[in-house]
């Protein structure tokens, strides 16, 4: 799921280069990487890491183009926001950026707001940063 969502990152905003998502991110203690199937097939997957005690980033959100619109997104982002809660995270934050509007207008459906950017992205123009409080 992380090559498909790379492979689709990098055609959106026009380069090549090498993955920057990092699998040990959601190795450490609470965080999560969730992976949704249609039987066999792996059609979805969300990332979830901690920035400090109190709050989590949400990362790798990606649904495989021919079953977007069917709830997988929804689905996953809920698992997540379960996750978070128990380990008493009191906000997500997310990274995003114009070329991806449908990502956008999810996280605002689902009841993210933009914020400053932060961490490593506060200095880059191209990323749009958003939390939901929990």
């Amino acid at each position: 799921m992380i090559a498909a969502l790379w492979k689709e990152i990098q055609q959106r905003y026009g380069f090549t280069g090498e993955c920057d998502i990092n699998p040990s991110d959601f190795t450490v203690v609470k965080a999560l990487f969730l992976v949704a199937f249609v039987g066999d097939l792996p059609v979805g997957s969300i990332g979830l890491k901690p920035l400090s005690e109190e709050i989590a980033e949400l990362d790798t959100l990606y649904v495989s183009p021919e079953f977007r619109k069917q709830g997988v997104a929804r689905a996953l982002l809920q698992k997540l926001e379960a996750h978070a809660r128990l380990h008493r995270f009191r906000a997500i934050r997310l990274r995003a950026g114009g070329e991806q509007p449908e990502a956008l207008r999810f996280y605002k459906k689902m009841g993210f707001v933009s914020i400053p950017c932060f961490g490593n992205y506060a200095s880059s123009e191209a990323n749009l940063c958003f939390e939901k409080r929990l």
